[in-house]
C-alpha cells in the first residue's frame, strides 16, 4: 500500500530511543525472557526501587502519613521509616513482606489522592498489584502475618477506590484480609507485642468499617464482626505514638513523636458503624427500632472531644489530620442517618402511606443542610484526604432528595431545589475519576 502511494512506510523506520525503564519494568522484562533477577520470588532480599525511585517513594509515603493516616491510623511513622531507610543500628528491611507492604501503601495512596497523582511518577495501582502477584501475595503457602493482613487491606482499599465495590478483586482481597485478621485475633493475639496487638485491633475496625460501608451501599461482604458480638478487648487503646512504642504507661521522652492520637476518632467511627449494624440485626424491621438507632446516631458525635467536634466555622489553625477525621465522622453519620430514614420511608409505603411522612421529609432536609455545611466549610484537600469513598456517601444522601423533588409528592420546595443544585455542584468538583471508569453505585 505504501509503495503504491509512493510514501515511506513508517513500520520500516527505526524505533525511537526512549529513556531508561525503571527497575520494576526491567525485572518484568527479564522474567518474560527467562532470566533470573534479584526481584524473583525465590530471592529473599529486595530493593524498594523495584516499585519506584526512592525519592518518589518518599513522596508517596509522606503523603500517606500526612493525608491518609488520620483515617487509617495503623502504622507508627517512625518505626516504618526506620524499616524503609535504616538507622544507626539497623538496616533497611529488604524482605518480600515489607516490599509488598510498601507497594500496597503506594497503591492505596495513588488510588485515594487522585489530584496528586502527578507527583507519583509511573506508580499505578496496576503495577503494584502486578508486583504483588509476581511475589505470590495470595499464594496458599504465604504465612498469615500482621504485615500481610495490612497489605491485603491496603490493596482492597486501592482496588475499591479504582474499580468500585463490584470488582471481583475487591471481594477477594477484602475477604482474605478479614479472614487473616480474624485468625490473628483468635490464634495469635496473646503472643503478640503490645504494638502488634494495637495495630491488629486498628486494622480489625478499619475492615469492619469497610464492610459496613459496603452493606450501606447494598454490597454484602464477608462479615468480620457480628451484631451483638462483644467488643470488650477488641477496641484499640487511645495511645499516642509514644505510648504505642513503649506501652500505655510510657515515660515521656525527648523524641519528636506527636502527643495526640487519632484512635479516638477511629473508635468513634467504629461505634457509629456498630449502631448501624445493630439497627439491621432484627428479624422484622420496625419504625421504633429505626427511630431508636437514628437517635443513637445523632447522639454519637455529641460525645466527641473538642478536636473532633463538628463546627460550622472552619478554623485554619485546626490540625489538618483532625479536620480529615471530622469530615469522615460527620459525613458517615449523615450517611447512616439518611440510610435509616429511607428504610423508614420504605416501611411507610409498605404500610399504606401514599406519601412520605412529614417527619421523614423534615429530617431528610436537615441531613442535606448539615451535609452542605460540611461541603462548603471545609477546604477541598480535606475531602481529597478522605479518598474517593466519600463521594458515593454524598451521592446516596442527595439521591433521596432528588427522588423527592422528581416525584413532586410534597410540592416543589424551592429551598430543597436550591440545596440539591448546591450538592450537585460540589459533587462535580469532588467526583474525580480516572478516564474510562464508571461510577460504582
Amino acid at each position: 500500500m505504501c509503495k503504491e502511494l509512493g510514501i515511506d512506510c513508517t513500520t520500516e523506520r527505526p524505533r525511537k530511543k526512549r529513556g531508561p525503564k525503571n527497575r520494576y519494568v526491567q525485572a518484568l522484562r527479564a522474567q518474560l525472557d527467562g532470566e533470573i533477577v534479584p526481584g524473583e520470588p525465590g530471592h529473599g532480599q529486595h530493593d524498594l526501587d523495584l516499585i519506584a525511585p526512592l525519592d518518589t517513594l518518599h513522596r508517596i509515603i509522606d503523603d500517606w502519613f500526612d493525608w491518609i493516616h488520620p483515617v487509617a491510623p495503623v502504622l507508627h511513622r517512625g518505626l516504618f521509616m526506620e524499616r524503609m531507610d535504616g538507622r544507626q543500628n539497623s538496616e533497611r528491611d529488604r524482605s518480600t513482606n515489607f516490599l509488598l507492604l510498601v507497594a500496597s501503601i503506594c497503591a492505596a495512596t495513588v488510588a485515594s489522592l487522585r489530584r496528586r497523582r502527578h507527583n507519583y511518577g509511573m506508580v499505578t495501582v496496576e503495577l503494584c498489584l502486578e508486583l504483588a502477584e509476581h511475589h505470590k501475595l495470595w499464594s496458599s503457602s504465604s504465612s498469615i502475618t500482621l504485615d500481610r493482613a495490612l497489605t491485603l487491606y491496603n490493596f482492597s482499599s486501592a482496588v475499591h477506590h479504582e474499580h468500585g465495590f463490584d470488582s471481583p478483586l475487591v471481594f477477594r482481597l477484602s475477604a482474605e484480609s478479614a479472614i487473616s485478621i480474624k485468625y490473628l485475633i483468635h490464634q495469635r493475639l496473646d503472643r503478640m507485642t503490645f504494638i502488634e496487638q494495637q495495630q491488629l485491633k486498628r486494622i480489625y475496625w478499619l475492615i469492619f468499617a469497610g464492610q459496613c460501608t459496603g452493606d450501606l451501599h447494598g454490597r454484602r461482604l464477608l462479615v468480620l464482626h457480628h451484631a451483638h458480638e462483644p467488643i470488650a478487648g477488641l477496641l484499640p487503646m487511645t495511645v499516642t505514638d509514644e505510648g504505642l512504642l513503649h506501652g500505655p504507661v510510657a515515660t515521656p521522652t525527648d523524641t519528636a513523636s506527636p502527643d495526640w492520637s487519632y484512635i479516638t476518632g477511629l473508635n468513634a467511627l467504629s461505634r457509629l458503624f456498630l449502631i448501624w449494624q445493630s439497627s439491621q440485626a432484627v428479624p422484622v424491621q420496625t419504625f421504633e427500632n429505626l427511630q431508636d438507632h437514628l437517635s443513637r446516631a445523632h447522639q454519637t458525635l455529641n460525645e466527641l472531644p473538642p478536636e473532633l467536634s463538628w463546627s460550622e466555622h472552619f478554623d485554619s489553625t485546626d490540625y489538618f489530620g483532625f479536620n480529615v477525621q471530622k469530615v469522615n465522622l460527620k459525613v458517615t453519620q449523615l450517611h447512616v442517618r439518611s440510610n435509616l430514614l429511607e428504610q423508614m420511608n420504605t416501611l411507610a409505603r409498605e404500610q399504606g402511606f401514599r406519601i412520605t411522612p412529614d417527619a421523614i421529609i423534615s429530617e431528610r432536609h436537615l441531613v442535606v443542610e448539615e451535609l452542605l455545611d460540611v461541603l462548603y466549610t471545609m477546604p477541598e484537600e480535606v475531602f481529597d484526604a478522605n479518598g474517593y469513598s466519600i463521594v458515593p456517601k454524598i451521592r446516596d444522601i442527595g439521591s433521596a432528595l432528588f427522588d423527592e423533588l422528581r416525584t413532586g409528592s410534597h410540592g416543589r420546595n424551592l429551598q430543597a431545589s436550591i440545596n440539591l443544585d448546591k450538592l450537585l455542584a460540589k459533587l462535580e468538583t469532588l467526583d474525580l475519576r480516572p478516564v474510562g471508569q464508571t461510577p460504582y453505585l
